[in-house]
């Protein structure tokens, strides 16, 4: 197998293409030769289409990667290149002029001379008309005619996760390829069976994740998806990222996490004067440090901005409503002390001056309640606390929490819930935080449920604001961040909590930092060591609130205090 892919490699490096891009491509066309220079020819403009030509031994026949601006040259009409532009696609929001696509991506072949080249260039050449039925067939199975529930639902993913363009080419110029991920499911939502059988969490054999680099199928899905969307901007040159994971490449990975450390600061000592507080959650502790720990400055896009401003802008005007709830790890990574050491997946055991951080989490949540309350109930006066779910192996929603009996709730809803400790499934959270609110959000005549991908929202449906706080150790971190992809009524803001100067904790906000970059609707905050809370509690709750967040004055009053 290695001896395969090695002189596969070879092959098209000797055709012209760099290593890193053959290797991307054999990655995504199964080891084929073939169907890697398709892949490339239909990814990138740049591809050297006569040194293909060439080594297949295709005289007076060129690739054309560029058709509509080569044609003249070749002597060969646009209708035999097979120039054509599709019409727009129907519930999609897509525009006609933003699916223009080549069909055919290799000038016609005569007659006579179509079965020599067919062995050696195997599926390239393949019946594009039966795999045009096999394609309607299957689209027409999985998601009904156009129009329908079904149909619908899938475009308007295409649309929020910007894959339609990919989709669209990929549907005309690689058929073969896009059959195999129709049928993996890359197309559509996750369906909901998927997130409780955990069929995207579930690790693949160990010789795969060499093979790939991929752990799991949530990982290679979400990959595929970040490096073939849209970019926001597109003069961005869309860069191939892939995961480093420290099961594969430990050494490379922790270095990663350390390049990152060193980008933590100093608090700035007027902050520090104006924010500190003697109930900060580690001077209450036995640890030796009573100096707040150095953080990586927090990065906020460009992106992001402009969808917090809409949607302010859409609840100024009264068009938009936003609820709010917080989604809580407590799994058993939450309670390590790590004054007494933790082994990271390295190996390596650290020593870390400071608490669990379970223990910083509930100061945290302490905090944001006393500032979230207040605001709840304003557009609710009835209301006492704020809807919270909390996730280990399984999740459970815990009803409201109330600052004004944050101890006793806290100790009964959340230390004494049945899914306190255990293994950290980020995605049963999210699942029960959906099912909670759309049930909520139901009563008053929004959204509905679908048979196989569950609750959709429906339009004017309010958005949700949702605070999380997790330590990054969740097995199925790749599945949640793919399922917010694709999301257009929640918002996500994420507080990662983590041990001080730790490789492993930035190696996950590294993964966080990626996500982010791409989905506007999410925004992570770094949290390690010892922290300055009310300064972190005034940054996490203007992205929780785009109207109307807390100022410095709400922050330090004592009323607010914990």
């Amino acid at each position: 197998m290695a001896e395969t892919r090695t002189q596969a490699e070879q092959q098209l490096v000797e055709m012209g293409f760099e290593l890193s891009l053959a290797q991307f491509a054999l990655n995504e066309s199964n080891n084929d030769v073939a169907d890697a220079v398709t892949f490339i020819m239909n990814s990138s403009p740049k591809a050297n289409s006569k040194t293909i030509a060439e080594e297949l031994e295709l005289p007076g026949y060129s690739l054309l990667s560029e058709p509509e601006k080569n044609y003249e040259k070749s002597g060969i009409s646009k209708k035999e290149l097979g120039f054509a532009k599709t019409g727009a696609v129907s519930g999609s929001g897509i525009s006609a002029s933003a699916t223009s696509h080549f069909v055919v991506p290799i000038a016609p072949l005569p007659e006579q001379n179509l079965e020599k080249h067919k062995s050696k260039i195997g599926k390239w050449i393949g019946s594009i008309g039966d795999h045009s039925k096999k394609i309607n067939d299957e689209e027409l199975r999985r998601w009904g005619p156009i129009g329908s529930q079904t149909h619908n639902i899938v475009m308007q993913y295409w649309s929020t996760t910007r894959m339609a363009n990919h989709w669209i080419n990929l549907r005309q110029s690689n058929q073969t390829a896009y059959l195999r991920y129709l049928h993996d499911g890359y197309c559509e939502p996750i369906p909901t069976a998927w997130v409780y059988n955990r069929k995207l969490a579930m690790l693949y054999p160990e010789y795969y994740v060499q093979s790939t680099g991929f752990e799991s199928p949530g990982e290679e899905r979400l990959y595929y998806v970040l490096n073939h969307l849209q970019p926001y901007d597109s003069r961005e040159r869309h860069v191939q990222i892939r995961p480093l994971n420290l099961s594969q490449n430990p050494y490379a990975a922790v270095a990663r996490g350390n390049k990152r450390m060193t980008l933590a600061r100093p608090i700035d000592p007027e902050l520090q004067r104006l924010y500190a507080s003697p109930h900060d959650v580690f001077l209450s502790g036995n640890v030796r440090s009573h100096e707040y720990s150095r953080q990586v400055p927090h990065k906020t896009y460009e992106a992001r901005q402009q969808a917090l401003h809409a949607l302010a802008d859409g609840i100024v005007h009264g068009t938009d409503h936003l609820e709010t709830m917080l989604l809580v790890d407590v799994s058993g990574s939450m309670m390590w002390d790590p004054r007494t050491g933790v082994r990271g997946p390295d190996g390596i055991f650290r020593i870390h001056d400071q608490l669990s951080n379970i223990q910083l989490v509930k100061n945290l949540v302490h905090r944001v309640l006393n500032h979230m309350v207040p605001r709840a109930q304003r557009e609710h006066p009835g209301v006492d606390g704020i809807p919270t779910v909390t996730f280990a192996t399984t999740a459970a929603f815990v009803g409201n929490l109330t600052p004004a009996l944050f101890e006793s709730d806290w100790n009964r809803k959340v230390v004494h819930a049945r899914n306190f400790g255990g293994s950290t499934q980020v995605m049963q959270g999210w699942q029960t935080v959906k099912a909670t609110y759309f049930e909520a959000m139901h009563k008053l005549g929004h959204g509905y449920r679908h048979p196989d991908f569950g609750w959709q929202a429906t339009p004017g449906m309010p958005k949700l604001s949702l605070l999380v706080f997790l330590d990054g150790e969740a097995n199925d971190m790749d599945e949640f961040e793919l399922e917010l992809m694709g999301e257009t009524w929640a918002y996500v803001t994420i507080a990662l909590v983590g041990y001080e100067n730790c490789p492993h904790h930035h190696s996950h906000a590294i993964e966080l930092e990626r996500v982010c970059k791409f989905n506007p609707h999410v925004e992570f905050h770094d949290v390690q060591g010892r922290v300055l809370e009310r300064l972190l509690v005034e940054d996490l709750l203007k992205s929780v609130y785009p109207v109307d967040p807390p100022d410095y004055t709400e922050i330090l009053s004592p009323a607010y205090e914990v």
